[in-house]
């Protein structure tokens, strides 16, 4: 029942978390639009807010920029469609490689016009920029719109090359046909004129005015970028990729990008205007995305890790209390019933009227050294029971042992343990109490005690197991390590980690204090599937 809980409650704690990463996400989106928005108006109200110069070697870094990103985010893309399969990815990949190839084109232009070669159609390419632009907007923005549709209906890519031949085909037909056509193309823009230098390789110009079908263009493809964040939003919601949440944002600026071309087309040679700012904010926030999916990747990675770890250990705890309760078994049916015969047999060895006064000694000394070897055996199989039983907390184990201590042994035992323990793994369990057996044994045994205290507490994240009698004690300086058990204790708390101290005063006790941390010996969450 527990366990079921603990999921549940892992359930929930995801589903929180997605929430509440739905709602930043909803938020970052509002914030992009609002202040997106109020940026296009002000261009368009203010022309004074309009960025237009020509700076070809800016334009090349720019355009450099956009078609080394766009290339290796598609390739991403690409490898994580064949990785997870994931059809969302490879359109994506796409669409993104349309955008490269038609920023490929775009810098091939900016080259040409730079180094202003004589009789190349590069350098006068009158419409054509613009078509591919806004052909290329189109294409991939139809790329996104179809991936993110096909992955919410969860409908399976069977040709995942064709997907790509095609947005790559259709994109080179595109700059082809743009070529061919040159100056016969509908103008998407009024012509382009520069003025006087206004610093080092840069000079203003004049804005060309767009022109009804340049704005249908611009308006369709801002449409349809928006629609595809709004999708990518979908997928983040219902997957959690924290990919999708950065692409949404940053098609919301691949969407405002697209307005210039309605208001002031600026897609021309070595021009740098918003638009090429407002893609570049988009491809700086591909990178943003691509960083934080590793970091969510590596994330997910180290909680698999320690699921997996969790799960060893579970695994571990379960094989030794099926050892342990095996070895319960075969004390109480071989080790303890042979010491029984035994014990009967030497009863009636000890009854025969013919046994002289040594022989009856020494048989009684046989029977008294086999009742401490059944009640030997009896503390090891309760022991081996109680730990092998997950329902006794540990504490229920320690007050099992001490009642059954003052029965045995007619000792005044007193234990101090006012709260729950908490549970700590198999190992860690097993070794505390066979060194409290350990220590009760030795003050049974050699303390002449009238009395004894056990006591355990959490102090300071570690958990102390404190045994203290009135015994006659010894001397710490005289005694040898080995002798009452001293160095066993010591060695079975070392293997879980914790440290035993022993405290005594000839004819003023004995007090053994054994310490564990907590968080190492704790036991592994035990994980279902229900």
């Amino acid at each position: 029942m527990s366990e079921g809980v603990s999921v549940s409650g892992a359930a929930a704690t995801e589903r929180r978390r997605r929430l509440s990463r739905a709602e930043r996400l909803d938020r970052a989106l509002a914030a992009a639009l609002v202040s997106l928005v109020v940026g296009s108006v002000a261009t368009v109200i203010v022309p004074g807010m309009r960025i237009g110069f020509v700076a070809p070697g800016l334009d090349i870094i720019l355009h450099t920029t956009t078609t080394v990103v766009t290339t290796s985010v598609a390739a991403l893309a690409l490898v994580r469609f064949r990785v997870r399969g994931e059809s969302t990815a490879l359109f994506q990949a796409a669409a993104l490689l349309v955008l490269a190839i038609a920023n490929g084109f775009e810098l091939l232009l900016v080259f040409g016009r730079a180094n202003e070669i004589p009789g190349v159609h590069l350098a006068a390419p009158g419409q054509t920029p613009l078509y591919v632009s806004a052909a290329s907007g189109l294409l991939a923005g139809a790329m996104l719109v179809a991936g993110g549709r096909v992955a919410i209906r969860q409908i399976p890519v069977r040709a995942p090359r064709v997907v790509l031949a095609a947005a790559a085909f259709a994109i080179v037909a595109l700059i082809l046909t743009g070529q061919i056509a040159g100056t016969s193309l509908p103008p998407l823009s009024s012509p382009f004129e520069a003025a006087s230098p206004v610093g080092p390789g840069a000079v203003t110009a004049t804005l060309p005015e767009g022109t009804p079908l340049g704005a249908v263009f611009g308006l369709l493809t801002a449409s349809i970028f928006l629609w595809a964040a709004a999708l990518s939003r979908q997928l983040f919601k219902r997957d959690g990729s924290i990919g999708d949440a950065y692409f949404a944002v940053g098609l919301v600026f691949a969407a405002f990008g697209q307005l210039p071309l309605v208001f002031y087309p600026g897609t021309f040679p070595g021009l740098v205007t918003n638009g090429d700012l407002l893609r570049l904010a988009f491809d700086i926030t591909l990178l943003l995305g691509i960083e934080a999916e590793a970091q969510a990747t590596l994330q997910d990675l180290r909680h698999a890790n320690q699921t997996l770890g969790k799960l060893k250990d579970a695994e571990v705890d379960r094989a030794a209390l099926g050892e342990r309760a095996r070895l319960s078994r075969e004390l109480h049916d071989g080790l303890a019933q042979d010491l029984w015969l035994a014990k009967l047999k030497a009863g009636r060895l000890a009854s025969m009227s013919d046994l002289g006064p040594d022989a009856t000694r020494l048989s009684a000394e046989v029977v008294s050294a086999i009742d401490s070897g059944l009640a030997e055996a009896r503390q090891a199989v309760l022991a081996l029971r109680m730990v092998a039983d997950a329902e006794h907390s540990f504490r229920d184990l320690l007050a099992h042992y001490v009642d059954d201590f003052e029965d045995r042994f007619g000792l005044r035992t007193e234990f101090d343990c006012p709260i729950e323990l908490p549970r700590l793994s198999v190992r860690t369990e097993a070794e505390l109490l066979r060194i409290a057996q350990e220590a009760l044994s030795n003050v049974a045994r050699h303390a002449d005690a009238t009395m004894v205290r056990i006591g355990a507490a959490v102090e300071d994240g570690q958990l102390a197991l404190s045994i203290r009698d009135n015994g006659k004690g010894f001397d710490m300086g005289r005694t040898e390590l080995g002798r009452f058990g001293l160095a066993t204790m010591r060695e079975r708390a070392a293997l879980v980690g914790g440290d035993v101290v022993i405290d005594s005063i000839p004819q003023d006790g004995t007090h053994v204090r054994v310490t564990v941390p907590v968080a190492a010996g704790q036991a592994p969450t035990q994980w279902t599937a229900s």
